[in-house]
């Protein structure tokens, strides 16, 4: 509700009506009576109350106004976005989309990674998955890689990604060796999927 334009519109309006109200009140015609009832005799109000004419109304009406003024202030603040709206899909039937032909079906962790990785990777040593840039497939397989890592008690370090030169040869499958730079850290590299 805060951010549709009819309620945007009637917080401009109310402050720019508070903001008028406070200004009569502040600077007038005369300073015999109240200025709101000066203002009110220039826009051809012939009939002024007399709690109109007080000078105490100004002093009421400018405090009033600073009040108002916070209060749509604390109200544009408070008031919660409205949630975004997601697709309208009542009453629609959902259809799987058939995947391309040329896809590869999505990897996952299966019993042969997880004892390939708990015979070969020490506990003792730290883990550092690196994967192919620029694909999802990849990216999710790394994530559940991930998962499993650190349910088994290993030490996940950040990962990295590659690209591979115009021309060269992209890793595929996935392979495990140490790293060539820190001895402590054990590689998991995640390449092009290679199951069918």
């Amino acid at each position: 509700m805060a951010n549709s334009p009819l309620f945007q519109i009637l917080w401009v309006i109310a402050a720019i009506i508070v903001g008028a109200v406070m200004a009569g009140a502040w600077t007038g015609p005369h300073r015999s009576v109240s200025n709101l009832s000066r203002w009110a005799t220039r826009l051809y109000i012939r009939r002024v109350p007399a709690w109109l004419s007080a000078r105490a109304a100004d002093r009421f009406a400018f405090r009033g106004g600073i009040v108002a003024l916070v209060l749509l202030l604390a109200v544009a603040w408070l008031i919660p976005p409205p949630p975004p709206e997601g697709p309208n899909d009542a009453g629609k039937a959902t259809v799987t989309p058939r995947p391309p032909d040329n896809v590869r079906a999505g990897r996952h962790v299966d019993m042969d990674l997880k004892n390939a990785i708990v015979v070969h990777v020490p506990k003792t040593k730290q883990v550092r998955i690196v994967l192919l840039k620029d694909d999802p497939e990849a990216d999710q397989f790394a994530w559940e890689i991930d998962a499993f890592l650190r349910a088994e008690g290993y030490t996940v370090v950040p990962r990295l990604f590659f690209a591979m030169a115009p021309g060269g040869t992209t890793p595929v499958g996935t392979s495990m060796y140490p790293d060539e730079k820190d001895a402590n850290v054990i590689v998991i590299r995640i390449g092009l999927n290679d199951r069918s």
